[in-house]
């Protein structure tokens, strides 16, 4: 989740930005003038700064060449009072993303900040190739982290198609990043398309051109990584046509794709065909839940707090094993959310276990034992099945239990 620093010297224009940019995803902290905006990012930093112009003792002008040098990726939009062609002007020499004149409406603002988040995006993975972006997940002592890490160093040593499972949240693209920052051909682009488009005519836009040849933006992969996410949201239609690309691809391109759904039970049910599945699975890589390795989250905590500047500050150890026992639905991306949230929200170096969100502390709705041991079965006969390429004898086998 994106973090996005509100400056400006009335609380009640932070109040209303806050109330716009905050329920559409994004972590807000405010500081009252230029000053305090800098010794906060000082200690943290922020994807977007939204500031005003007009502020003393330093205004929004010097702010903006300030950040500039502290994080030149930050993401600076300016807001103004005064519709000043000069400050305009001179705000965008200065590298200034965006300028809004007030009073402007919600949509512009909220244009202007998804915007912004894009535009930062795009800039840390020019700069870091995406492999930081993994570093906490992949910290910890598990077997499962292990065998993930043994798993990225060997893929990164290939050269054919890769396809990475894992239940939603577990960040597979991340994953694929860091394979790719590893390979020989880390300098070369890592271009991210998502196929999980509203319609047909989109998923034809994102990945073909005039005759089925390949989109600008696929071309744009050459040399390097292509990654494809939400393979399983496939047309069956245009599967045939993707095959095909793949094929004449992969001599050139490393392909990439993932997917959380099992897809030999989509080709059981006709949602996916074969012969693209065996296009892109040369290679397997499955990114393990954080529920079963529940023993790295000290690990990661310690990483991420390292990774976004807050390394002085630590959770304390009530905090950590309330972590370690709740039930993550949503994977590392809830994992980071949890932290993201804890860390702007409290003050102090220490965060305690009342810091951390109310779903915390109420446990009435944590699984039992029993169910917890279910969801671990479930999940490794999962596995084991498509290990076996969906032989439910063999599975069965080798479990010594019947697989439905």
């Amino acid at each position: 989740m994106q973090s996005v620093l509100i400056v400006d010297d009335l609380t009640s224009i932070q109040e209303m930005l806050d109330a716009v940019i905050q329920p559409i995803g994004y972590l807000t902290d405010f500081a009252i003038d230029g000053e305090s905006a800098l010794e906060k990012m000082k200690n943290r930093r922020y994807d977007i700064i939204l500031t005003d112009i007009k502020m003393t003792p330093m205004d929004g002008l010097d702010l903006l060449a300030e950040v500039r040098k502290l994080d030149p990726d930050a993401i600076v939009i300016m807001m103004s009072g005064y519709a000043n062609v000069e400050n305009a002007t001179r705000a965008l020499q200065l590298g200034a993303f965006d300028y809004l004149t007030k009073p402007f409406k919600v949509d512009q603002l909220m244009a202007s900040v998804n915007r912004a988040a894009e535009e930062r995006n795009k800039l840390l993975e020019a700069r870091n190739g995406g492999g930081e972006e993994a570093s906490h997940i992949l910290s910890g002592d598990s077997k499962a982290v292990k065998k993930l890490n043994e798993g990225i160093a060997r893929q990164a040593e290939s050269k054919t198609p890769l396809l990475i499972t894992g239940e939603p949240g577990t960040q597979k693209v991340c994953i694929g990043k860091a394979i790719h920052a590893q390979s020989e051909r880390a300098e070369e682009p890592f271009v991210f398309l998502d196929l999980k488009t509203e319609d047909e005519a989109a998923f034809n836009k994102l990945l073909f051109g005039e005759d089925d040849q390949p989109s600008a933006a696929v071309e744009s992969a050459k040399g390097g990584y292509l990654y494809l996410a939400n393979i399983d949201h496939s047309p069956i239609g245009r599967q045939g046509t993707l095959g095909n690309l793949v094929r004449d691809l992969k001599a050139e391109t490393r392909i990439v794709c993932s997917s959380s759904r099992d897809l030999e039970q989509l080709i059981e049910v006709g949602d996916f065909e074969d012969a693209l599945y065996f296009r892109i699975a040369t290679n397997f890589l499955h990114v393990p839940a954080l529920n079963d390795r529940a023993e790295d989250i000290p690990a990661m905590t310690f990483a991420y707090l390292g990774q976004s500047g807050q390394a002085r500050r630590s959770f304390s150890p009530r905090a950590i094993e309330l972590m370690q026992a709740f039930r993550w639905s949503n994977n590392y991306t809830e994992f980071e959310e949890v932290l993201s949230t804890a860390i702007s929200e409290t003050p102090g170096e220490i965060i305690n276990e009342n810091d951390l969100p109310e779903k915390f502390q109420d446990t009435s709705s944590w699984p039992t034992l029993a169910q917890h041991l279910e969801e671990q079965a479930q999940r490794y006969r999962k596995l084991v099945l498509s290990a076996c390429q969906g032989d439910v004898s063999k599975a069965s086998e080798i479990l010594d239990c019947e697989v439905a």
